[in-house]
């Protein structure tokens, strides 16, 4: 398993990712409307150079939104090492705040989130 920014994939493997698991690249949120394809990102690989964890994220000011967290595999820590990975992008970047937007009936997602 090992982490590799979404500038390092060929685009086309990223548009498949989310188009599999979301039905489309495109993601509409309080914030905007988003080409997750587009965004700035990192991925985990499996052995086989298999996408099996994505995050996608906007910079803005001190300000890092998280667009998009894909976790295929489960309880592997693919979830946590993607946020550590855009934390410290965004502490390079020198954000002072990383948000991100769930829904209040994603039980999984709120449970991991705190």
């Amino acid at each position: 398993m090992r982490v590799v920014h979404t500038n390092k994939l060929e685009k086309s493997k990223i548009t498949h990712f989310f188009t599999d698991h979301w039905g489309s690249s495109q993601m509409v949120i309080s914030s905007g409307i988003f080409q997750c394809d587009e965004l700035d990102g990192f991925a985990v690989l499996n052995e086989n150079g298999d996408i099996i964890g994505l995050i996608t994220f906007v910079i803005s000011g001190e300000e890092c939104e998280i667009i998009s967290l894909d976790s295929i595999e489960e309880n592997k820590g693919i979830g946590t090492r993607l946020i550590q990975q855009a934390e410290r992008t965004a502490s390079e970047e020198d954000c002072r705040r990383v948000k991100l937007v769930t829904t209040n009936d994603n039980l999984h997602a709120l449970q991991f989130y705190q």
